[in-house]
């Protein structure tokens, strides 16, 4: 199958520059030409600086305003790229990778999504953003949702990160956050390496869209790895492939409509009971009952890997808080500024125009 990874913004493009590192169709598109240098995979023809009328190429500072006319001004010339890079091969899936919280992504995002839904009517777009840190402040929450929002009237799934997993962390800031966005590359990358592979039961491109062609829903990838000689029971490395948190989103698996599963790893190992019981216990616990299933013996390998991936998905705590925060922010601020405009005219009302208290001080001055 074929996928095309387009990073949004300086947290998208970085996500994208990681899918360049290994083998993926990958192009970037930033309103921060400094960012863009920034890059080391992707090559510099396929770097996009949109709205360099608007910000001279420094960015948009948060602002999805600009964010969304700086995508509107050059939507055409991104497109053009994107048609050149697309061909005559068809695209599978469009990845939009950016962050929730800041503003070329947030505000541009959702302008690029539609387009390339209009463009591409029989290729899936899927969103991957990464949700805003609490401590961030009131602005990247309220540009999370909203993008949340739009983004859900277009898209076919949105795979939200959720980087407050970040503060779990021993590490510094900066591998941190590269540690989130190569776990988000390694889960997406180790899924479609999987399509279209011959094995004992293969996934192939039309079961992966059929699961994230999902009205716009939450989708989730989990991901389970442990070296053959220390694996137990199956069984309970296919759970836990579920049960952890995904790509960093507190999500309830239940509320799934769909799943997937690949399993990778050495033949003797793969039994098919494990794999069965894992399975039926999956099925009837996510709400869909449907789960697509691929199984890969390799007398190669010397690991067994489960990637999973839950779309459908209605109820998150991570999309919850955020959306909740957004609403409060904005019913209050609206009320503060009706009060605040009401308070004025109060104040205001009832003084005179300068000609009422000066009467005939021009005609004087011209006599």
């Amino acid at each position: 199958m074929r996928a095309l990874i387009i990073g949004v913004g300086q947290c998208g493009t970085k996500i994208a520059d990681l899918f360049a590192l290994v083998d993926f169709e990958a192009l970037a598109i930033n309103t921060s030409k400094s960012d863009l240098d920034y890059l080391k995979h992707i090559p510099k023809e396929r770097r996009i600086l949109i709205g360099e009328s608007l910000t001279g190429g420094k960015g948009v500072n948060a602002n999805p305003i600009l964010g969304r006319e700086a995508m509107k001004r050059d939507l055409s010339m991104v497109m053009k790229k994107i048609n050149a890079m697309v061909g005559y091969s068809d695209v599978d899936i469009f990845f939009l990778t950016f962050g929730f919280g800041g503003g070329t992504g947030s505000g541009g995002a959702p302008i690029l999504a539609e387009a390339l839904k209009s463009e591409y009517p029989d290729s899936l777009v899927v969103a991957v953003g990464a949700l805003p840190l609490k401590e961030e402040g009131i602005r990247p929450t309220i540009n999370a949702a909203i993008t949340i929002d739009k983004l859900s009237k277009v898209v076919d799934s949105i795979i939200a990160i959720d980087n407050n997993k970040l503060k779990e962390s021993g590490e510094d800031i900066t591998r941190a956050y590269e540690k989130i966005n190569r776990t988000i590359v390694e889960r997406i990358a180790s899924l479609l390496a999987l399509i279209d592979i011959p094995g004992e039961q293969t996934l192939d491109s039309s079961d992966l869209k059929f699961v994230l062609n999902a009205f716009g829903s939450f989708a989730t990838v989990g991901y389970a790895k442990a070296e053959a000689s220390k694996v137990r029971n199956l069984s309970r490395l296919i759970l836990k492939s579920f049960e952890n948190e995904g790509l960093y989103l507190e999500a309830n698996i239940e509320s799934a409509l769909y799943g997937l599963v690949a399993i990778h790893g050495p033949p003797e190992l793969l039994k098919a009971r494990d794999i069965f019981e894992a399975l039926s216990y999956l099925t009837k616990k996510i709400k869909g009952k449907q789960i697509f299933r691929g199984f890969y013996p390799d007398l190669r390998e010397k690991e067994i890997e489960v990637v999973t991936l839950l779309t459908g998905i209605y109820e998150s705590k991570s999309i919850e808080d955020i959306v909740v925060v957004a609403k409060k922010y904005a019913q209050s601020f609206i009320k503060a500024k009706e009060e605040a405009v009401t308070k004025k005219n109060e104040l205001l009302t009832g003084l005179p125009d300068f000609d009422d208290i000066y009467p005939g001080e021009i005609n004087e001055r011209l006599d």
